[in-house]
């Protein structure tokens, strides 16, 4: 009784996968950024709505107030971490790994700075139409920039394992979690200039 050969999955070219990995980025990027549009229109719908007075209104005659060095300090560590990804001639190589590592620990850091910051608040989500914003915003940011920085430690372990044969695929992984990352820099620098100047 002959048995049948195993059918051979076909291979796709690295071309291919970089494509894919190119418009893919394009559509995740998009997404991201739809979706913390939600955010922009909460903030200018309730600061126009201002119900009773109570945009930034806390109890005890205060206000909803987030400290300007914690905002600072995020925004720089954010700002800083997606520039570096977009440096010239970084996608590839042990430059790549080097700035893409930078970029990490600046990431991470971004998130605990946030985590920080929630611990000297002074307000939670159900003290108004600020601070419903501001927790709902930066929080799912820094949730949404942790699962980044997992791609990017993905995409940096990966460069330790891939032959050399392989550099156009890893230069369209970097590239692809360096587009997205400078999306959501410029989200950050929204966000930035929203929850922490405009308020």
């Amino acid at each position: 009784m002959a048995s049948n050969p195993p059918a051979v999955e076909p291979v796709e070219s690295a071309e291919l996968l970089a494509r894919n990995l190119w418009v893919g980025a394009r559509l995740w990027a998009a997404a991201q950024g739809f979706f913390f549009v939600a955010f922009l229109f909460a903030f200018f719908y309730l600061r126009a709505l201002n119900s009773n007075g109570g945009w930034r209104s806390l109890p005890k005659q205060t206000v909803a107030d987030p400290s300007n060095a914690f905002g600072i300090a995020i925004l720089v560590c954010v700002v800083v971490s997606a520039g570096l990804l977009k440096l010239p001639g970084i996608t590839s190589g042990t430059s790549w790994r080097f700035v893409g590592l930078v970029s990490l620990v600046l990431g991470l850091a971004a998130v605990a700075l946030q985590v920080a910051e929630y611990t000297s608040l002074g307000f939670g989500p159900t003290d108004g139409g600020y601070a419903s914003v501001f927790v709902g915003w930066t929080g799912l940011y820094a949730l949404t920039v942790l699962g980044t920085m997992y791609w990017m430690t993905t995409v940096i372990a990966g460069s330790f394992r891939r032959p050399a044969a392989q550099t156009v695929l890893q230069a369209a992984e970097a590239e692809a979690v360096a587009f997205v990352w400078v999306v959501l820099a410029v989200v950050e620098v929204v966000a930035f200039i929203l929850l922490y100047v405009v308020k």
